[in-house]
């Protein structure tokens, strides 16, 4: 392979998450935002081309980010979220590391999937999950931002993080429907906050990778189907 395609493959891959990394630093600059701030989001620019790749690796930073993004989340009294990255993104992404090892056939895991019944079960879990998260904790976190969304976005991510740690390829759909959420959550801060700008970015970028995760995952599970039966 001569120079210029690797050239051309190096910006085909990173192009992106090059122009994006520099936006989020010109952003806090600008807005003179935190490092602790700043920090995770460019973390998690790859974080996810790890995980569009199906790499078990992006487990082991995004752990460890998920800690980062906690102490950040409480800055901005995003209190579900900061206890979701504490108590369970982080943790289970560490565990997953682990776990996806062990399923692995070289640098490739085997995917599972929940089936029809399975996704409407999971629905169910989510929906019951939430209204309890909602009405029985939001009340004793009064000065919560937008929680109804924070709520609903912490159930989601929890659930994303346990069906990632298992393999289950609908864990990129259900993080399709997180990353809007996420997306309007940080746009409706935003609005109020322009500093938190770099998160409406950042869920941008996240929800273009999370897209392509959900892609490549669906074709991994259905040409391993396809093996077995041949």
């Amino acid at each position: 392979m001569t120079f210029k395609p690797r050239l051309t493959e190096f910006f085909k891959q990173y192009l992106l998450l090059i122009l994006v990394a520099g936006m989020i630093v010109a952003v806090s600059i600008l807005h003179h935002q935190s490092f602790l701030k700043t920090l995770p989001t460019l973390i998690s620019l790859i974080v996810q081309i790890l995980l569009v790749r199906a790499d078990r690796k992006a487990f082991l930073l995004g752990g460890f980010n998920s800690f980062l993004y906690a102490a950040s989340y409480v800055l901005d009294g995003v209190y579900f979220s900061a206890i979701s990255a504490l108590v369970i993104s982080g943790p289970i992404q560490l565990f997953s590391f682990f776990h996806w090892k062990k399923n692995s056939v070289g640098n490739k895991v085997k995917f599972k999937t929940l089936g029809k019944k399975g996704v409407l079960a999971t629905l169910g879990i989510v929906f019951l999950t939430w209204a309890g998260v909602f009405f029985g904790l939001a009340r004793f976190f009064t000065d919560a931002t937008y929680p109804i969304v924070d709520t609903l976005g912490f159930t989601l991510g929890i659930l994303v993080t346990f069906l990632s740690a298992f393999r289950f390829v609908e864990s990129q759909y259900f993080s399709l429907i997180n990353c809007i959420i996420s997306l309007t959550l940080w746009i409706l801060i935003t609005v109020k906050n322009p500093a938190s700008f770099n998160y409406v970015v950042i869920s941008v970028y996240n929800l273009y990778r999370v897209i392509q995760a959900t892609l490549h995952w669906t074709r991994q599970y259905r040409a391993d189907k396809a093996e077995q039966f041949e």
